[in-house]
């Protein structure tokens, strides 16, 4: 390389990596004036208050199902876990009923979000194994260590659209179901008193 080009590649270099400096350097458009927030209206545009966060079942409706889902369970001998999750899968209530270990509930969650995320009971998912693998393996695979693809989980709709999902867990199948099933017609008495 000559003198020539090897100066004139370091002269390029240099304003390469100079106007690299200012532009990282230099404050991000002109200079506006200050403004001065009104003090009527929050920053952000937050309105004042209290900010609710809209929910797709409530804590009233989750512990009609869970109340009654525990009264089915206790008197038929069990000590289950009983779990309402919402239309994301998230923890609404959750009772852990004495004697029962706390794999119970997680298994109960699991069996829930698995509810939500398939929009089918749980038990239908085990079932549909044979019919159609991809489906509960994709469900295991994104989700991993989430749900729990066994009997005891339904969802919950409101017509068509979903709302959330119940699942028991630790009364064993033939306790866990009808604790569920207990759970879901008390909450459907309760929204037909309550008009919803």
């Amino acid at each position: 390389m000559s003198k020539r080009a090897w100066a004139l590649a370091t002269i390029g270099q240099t304003l390469v990596v100079a106007l690299a400096v200012v532009l990282v350097a230099a404050p991000r458009g002109a200079a506006a004036p200050t403004a001065h927030p009104d003090p009527q209206e929050p920053p952000g545009g937050r309105p004042p208050g209290r900010i609710d966060v809209t929910t797709s079942i409530s804590l009233e409706e989750a512990r009609v199902i869970i109340d009654a889902a525990v009264a089915n369970a206790r008197a038929a001998g069990g000590h289950p876990t009983i779990v309402v999750v919402d239309d994301h899968g998230e923890v609404v209530s959750m009772d852990r009923v004495d004697g029962t270990t706390d794999y119970f509930a997680r298994f109960a969650i699991g069996k829930a979000k698995g509810a939500v995320a398939l929009q089918q009971p749980t038990g239908d998912t085990a079932n549909d194994f044979e019919r159609n693998p991809q489906r509960f393996l994709s469900a295991l695979s994104m989700l991993q260590g989430e749900v729990l693809l066994i009997r005891g989980g339904v969802p919950l709709f409101d017509g068509n659209r979903l709302v959330g999902g119940v699942a028991s867990a630790g009364f064993g199948p033939n306790g866990d179901e009808p604790a569920v099933t207990a759970g879901i017609a008390a909450w459907e008495q309760y929204r037909q008193a309550h008009g919803r």
